[in-house]
């Protein structure tokens, strides 16, 4: 399926100029319910709040579909306002997690997630679910941003500067999809930006067009936080305001942006999973899927995405794995849907 939305990520950058326009004097740091998912080691349903670490923010950040029902970009952020540093990990879309439905893709959830035993009032809550399992912790809020959003965004700021690393040629008339890029240094329009970051005809699939995803919000990044971009605050107000679903408020949104505004470049990173993390093209029953390697993964949770005063431990997580040999299904943790 090529139904691949652009970078989430954006709307984060997205949020940080229409917020700022309200002004630091009105910000207010967002207070979460925060459960902890974790079943072994340090586990409690509900930890104490010294277990959390101070100044750190969480966010799941999903990319809706264009009409096919599926999550294309799914990635966690992690601010710490005391660090002063921002991590974003991405989670493959074809990445394998527990579900009661033959599709076992965390892409899958946003489609069918009425399907699942505990009714919830927005998808969102349910893919936060499971990709609590993954992480260990629910995230404190959510941003959701659809595929006009992105677009919108683009050509909002005049167009985004980009060095495409190579011939980027596709076209899908069903899905209203056409991809013609030359490679090298150029000034890309929002439908053509759309097409950079759709663009999945690469050897190691997903792996690659994340990589470039990241690239490319860099270049985003930085254009936005430019002095000639914070002087289309309301432009970009309305793009979040059209495009945007979350469940932060305007006040809470400042703050971020006022903490976003205060950060070094060489402390934001992003993250994502390649061979040393996951078997990025397993077969399951003749479908394909990420399978995470459960120490490798909790390795990268730990070094960038722990919100904790402690270690996680791959039996506190709930990573679904595959036996060819048995044909069945079973988790670090034991559980199993």
């Amino acid at each position: 399926m090529l139904r691949v939305f652009a970078i989430i990520a954006a709307c984060f950058a997205c949020l940080a100029i229409s917020a700022f326009g309200f002004g630091v004097w009105f910000a207010s740091a967002p207070v979460a319910e925060r459960v902890s998912t974790l079943s072994q080691g340090e586990t409690l349903d509900v930890l104490e709040e010294e277990a959390w670490r101070s100044g750190v923010h969480t966010i799941l950040l999903a990319g809706e579909d264009d009409g096919f029902g599926g999550n294309d970009v799914i990635m966690v952020a992690l601010l710490d306002t005391t660090a002063r540093s921002l991590d974003v990990l991405s989670i493959p879309r074809d990445t394998l997690v527990d579900v009661p439905w033959e599709l076992k893709k965390i892409n899958s959830i946003q489609h069918l997630y009425r399907q699942l035993p505990d009714e919830h009032e927005h998808y969102i809550y349910a893919l936060r679910d499971e990709v609590a399992k993954l992480i260990g912790y629910p995230t404190d809020h959510w941003i959701t941003l659809d595929l006009n959003g992105f677009v919108a965004l683009v050509d909002a700021i005049g167009g985004i500067e980009v060095d495409v690393p190579r011939r980027m040629a596709y076209s899908d008339p069903e899905q209203g999809l056409w991809i013609d890029l030359q490679p090298g240094l150029q000034r890309l329009d929002g439908t053509q930006a759309m097409g950079l970051v759709r663009f999945r005809s690469y050897a190691d699939g997903d792996i690659s067009r994340m990589q470039m995803q990241h690239v490319f919000l860099g270049a985003l990044a930085d254009q936005l936080l430019s002095v000639r971009n914070l002087l289309r605050a309301h432009d970009l107000a309305g793009v979040f305001r059209d495009h945007v679903t979350t469940d932060l408020s305007l006040r809470n949104l400042a703050f971020f942006a006022s903490a976003l505004m205060r950060l070094e470049p060489e402390n934001i990173r992003f993250h994502s999973v390649d061979e040393n993390v996951a078997n990025i093209a397993d077969n399951v029953n003749g479908i394909s899927y990420v399978t995470l390697y459960a120490e490798p993964w909790t390795e990268m949770i730990n070094r960038y995405m722990n919100p904790f005063t402690f270690e996680i431990v791959p039996e506190d997580l709930e990573i679904p794995t595959w036996d060819s040999q048995a044909r069945q299904f079973f988790t670090t943790n034991g559980a199993l849907r």
